[in-house]
């Protein structure tokens, strides 16, 4: 099972995701990484495990505000050696949008974004690389409910992201998860949101979740560099 650190980019700066409240979203404060700075924290994600895959949530393109693609483009061309996953928002990818564009960078479509079902098909066909996120909150998913009817309509690696439980210290959702699984073919489910610990990795894993994305544990140590080691041996 794959461990995905994740890097929320606000403002040209690293912020602390919580429950999906982007607007109260401040600069990380960590016990691994002396700075918010993109570039810090990658390398002290990197100084704990050499990750193969890095998560970067582009919030101002996210949000139509602004752009980080330029801190992305330079994250990916210094470390050839990891796989980015990006969203940057549904325009990225319907404006065929060379900011991102990277032999090493995926772009992550969320379905938070309002999609008819013929503009699903229609990206998924053009973007046959993308990632579909899963987007739940506590109400359930947030939008485009039909993704949830036929799985036949998701592309290889799906993310549940449930964004209440992100930051949260509260665990993961495992009914939603499971949920998930059961809809799943062929499909590498990722899980993001609420992972505390070494033990939600393990459980995890044992669901047969194909990965986990994490932030908040990781700058607590709440997951240390040891837990790290162990859990991939």
């Amino acid at each position: 099972m794959f461990i995905i650190p994740v890097i929320d980019l606000k403002g040209s700066l690293v912020v602390h995701a919580k429950r999906g409240e982007r607007k109260s979203y401040q600069p990380i404060t960590s016990e691994i990484s002396a700075s918010a700075e993109p570039e810090i924290v990658l390398s002290s994600f990197l100084e704990l495990y050499p990750f193969k895959i890095i998560y970067i949530a582009d919030l101002d393109a996210i949000q139509e505000t602004g752009s980080q693609n330029e801190i992305v483009l330079e994250l990916a061309s210094r470390y050839k050696q990891c796989e980015f996953w990006v969203d940057a928002g549904i325009k990225a990818i319907q404006d065929k949008s060379t900011n991102y564009s990277a032999n090493n960078i995926k772009l992550i479509l969320g379905s938070e974004n309002k999609l008819s079902e013929e503009l699903l098909t229609s990206l998924l066909k053009e973007n046959p690389d993308i990632l579909l996120s899963l987007d739940f909150n506590e109400h359930g998913l947030i939008e485009n409910t039909y993704l949830l009817k036929n799985s036949m309509r998701w592309p290889e690696q799906v993310i549940a992201m449930t964004l209440s439980r992100v930051g949260s210290n509260n665990g993961f959702d495992k009914q939603c998860l499971n949920n998930i699984l059961k809809l799943a073919k062929h499909n590498k489910i990722y899980a993001a949101g609420g992972v505390r610990n070494i033990h939600d990795l393990l459980q995890l894993k044992s669901m047969n979740i194909h990965g986990a994305l994490i932030a908040t544990a990781l700058h607590t140590g709440a997951i240390s560099k040891e837990d790290l080691e162990e859990f991939h041996k």
